[in-house]
């Protein structure tokens, strides 16, 4: 059976007369070299938010399947079975479906979205107007951060209403800063396959780092109960190290060393790679 295509695909934005007015707008007197460059970054940010925002495919997908996901496997194994050293079964399919949710709102606010906008040409507009150079990929990664977060609380609220799962407050609000904070590497990756895969082949390369990041992952089942081939390669992928990292804090261990090292090595080798392939697309006058 073909995987469903949880890919988005979005027309080409169009800059708007009521963006084009913000990020050409003027600072107001006094406020410095500074403001002038904020102010058009900005606008920019707000545009792009919002034109996720207003995507009802978007929001369906992104908000919908982890929840699902969580509903559907939710009877998969006894409430308090524990899996992974010293956690229930409801509480471990809570943080990888957290983690599954960024990874799905991560990929699909950079991928082909991402894609589509720089073959429409839609980049090479942007250079007109007075935002640095870098601030188009600094955006998209701001963008892409902001939306995976209500996605993770989103999921925690329906783990603590119809999973059962009870944390204390601190352990709440520690667990959603982690997993916040290490969805980082799925953005960047998000915006590195929108900058290096044509839009014809973006929406399968989105499809399939979903599934594979999410099933290798260990996000599906655990990964000690994985054949040992498949165990090698959930260490491989930055999806089980997330999620390693927020079983630990639940648990109350000790936060590995390795699973950090592992998620800086994905943003810095991607995030690198992204700025390479746009100083040559600019310097080519492609972006």
């Amino acid at each position: 059976m073909n995987a469903p295509d949880l890919s988005i695909a979005a027309p080409p934005p169009r800059a708007s007369d009521d963006l084009e007015a913000q990020v050409h707008a003027a600072p107001a007197p006094g406020s410095g070299a500074r403001a002038s460059r904020l102010t058009p970054m900005l606008a920019f940010g707000r545009f792009e938010l919002g034109r996720l925002l207003r995507s009802w495919k978007f929001l369906t997908i992104t908000v919908g399947f982890p929840v699902i996901f969580y509903l559907l496997f939710l009877g998969d194994r006894p409430a308090g079975e524990v899996v992974d050293g010293n956690v229930t079964w409801r509480v471990y399919l809570m943080v990888s479906m957290c983690s599954f949710g960024a990874l799905v709102a991560a990929l699909n606010a950079g991928g082909s979205r991402l894609s589509i906008e720089r073959a429409s040409g839609w980049a090479r507009q942007l250079r007109i107007t007075p935002m640095p150079a870098w601030s188009y990929v600094g955006t998209k990664i701001a963008t892409g951060m902001l939306v995976v977060l209500p996605v993770i609380v989103l999921v925690e609220i329906v783990g603590a209403t119809f999973g059962g799962v009870s944390l204390s407050a601190a352990s709440w609000v520690g667990l959603t800063v982690l997993l916040w904070a290490t969805s980082v590497a799925f953005v960047v990756l998000g915006v590195f396959v929108g900058f290096m895969v044509s839009p014809e082949a973006a929406f399968p390369v989105v499809t399939g780092l979903m599934f594979l990041l999410g099933y290798f992952g260990g996000l599906f089942t655990p990964v000690d109960r994985m054949p040992g081939a498949l165990q090698f390669l959930a260490h491989l992928t930055p999806s089980y190290h997330q999620v390693a990292l927020a079983l630990a804090a639940v648990g109350g261990k000790t936060l590995a060393p390795s699973d950090w090292f592992v998620l800086v090595g994905y943003v810095v080798v991607l995030g690198v790679a992204i700025v390479w392939k746009h100083r040559v697309e600019e310097a080519r006058g492609l972006a």
